[in-house]
């Protein structure tokens, strides 16, 4: 169990001997569950708000530096529990030093957006092949605009690339989501339907679990070199889910809703939590649909596959632990950063 999701309100976690003691009440139709779980099965731990957790529980998972995120119940990150940092103070001058450099953060933005793209067309392609679709057009589109990615002069200039790819990409992705669940355009801060809801849940949840991979890794994840610095935001982590958006969550979104795992009792609208949408109604996932989201969501991260630009076996995860690794590198050594291209 690489993950420990403990979403259900209501839920208490307590320390037994070398295990967590996990007591979950009873909800609609399913029963209550009382068991113990091996620390040594955990690498990370998901809290939501409306769970209970002792001291002594949070301490043991520390102990074995297991991160722990506290999520509220849409998937925003509220904080993260973490052993101390190892890093040392020389790794974030240099990162500091680094992100104060124009010409380095455009070169290592560049290649971020260029692989996120390359992704989305990827993500298009397997979905058309799996459906004898052509869409021929769309990829000579993206085919052209890839190439002015590297040229750009400004990050500014390559954000503008970067959004006019991301409204084709999602105008073409719109056509592999069943009628029943139609996806007219993206939205977020409310989400506006369930697709949206999933889309939102899923690259917040990822970047949460990207910021606490670079805390491991000694990186300060505020301080990105595409997204620009601001309070209360992981800009870094923010710069390298990118290139993961469509290989997990784009195309985790669409097989919930092509393979009927999700259906529109896992909805509902209420007031967002977050401060910027000001108590905004928007869709969300219930309990259940987030549980049944995490399942979908560890297996994809989780299953092994031979990445063929190494040619080792590896998982989704493995590579994210390895590109917040290549990042440090780079930094430290000015060695060149390869953003994750999907096979």
């Amino acid at each position: 169990m690489p993950t420990l999701c403990l979403l259900t309100p209501g839920t208490h976690v307590g320390l037994q001997s070398r295990a967590l003691h996990i007591e979950i009440p009873a909800r609609d139709e399913e029963p209550a569950v009382d068991r113990l779980l091996p620390l040594v099965e955990i690498e990370r731990v998901i809290i939501g708000d409306a769970t209970q957790a002792t001291t002594a529980a949070l301490a043991a998972l520390l102990e074995l530096n297991i991160p722990i995120s506290f999520c509220s119940w849409s998937g925003r990150v509220l904080g993260l529990l973490r052993p101390p940092s190892n890093a040392s103070a020389a790794l974030r001058l240099e990162q500091y030093r680094r992100c104060l450099d124009p010409a380095f953060c455009l070169a290592q933005a560049q290649t971020i957006i260029e692989a996120k793209i390359l992704n989305q067309r990827r993500i298009l392609q397997r979905l058309a092949a799996n459906r004898n679709l052509d869409i021929t057009a769309a990829t000579d589109w993206f085919n052209t605009l890839i190439q002015h990615t590297g040229h750009a002069p400004t990050t500014d200039a390559l954000r503008g690339l970067e959004g006019t790819a991301s409204a084709r990409y999602y105008d073409e992705l719109s056509r592999f989501f069943p009628a029943t669940f139609p996806f007219e355009r993206r939205s977020r801060r409310p989400p506006h339907n369930p697709v949206n809801a999933v889309l939102s849940y899923a690259y917040t949840v990822l970047a949460g679990e990207i910021e606490a991979t670079l805390w491991t890794c000694g990186l300060d994840p505020a301080l990105g070199f595409y997204h620009s610095t601001e309070d209360r935001r992981a800009s870094l982590a923010l710069d390298l889910l990118e290139p993961f958006r469509a290989p997990i969550c784009d195309a985790l979104a669409v097989d919930l809703f092509s393979h009927e795992m999700l259906n529109a009792s896992h909805f509902e609208r209420r007031a967002s939590d977050d401060r910027a949408d000001s108590g905004a109604v928007g869709c969300y996932l219930t309990v259940e649909g987030r549980k049944k989201f995490f399942v979908q969501y560890e297996r994809r991260l989780e299953r092994q596959f031979t990445y063929e630009f190494t040619g080792q076996r590896t998982s989704l995860r493995q590579l994210i632990e390895r590109q917040c690794l290549d990042l440090k590198k780079t930094i430290l050594e000015g060695a060149p950063f390869v953003p994750f291209l999907m096979n």
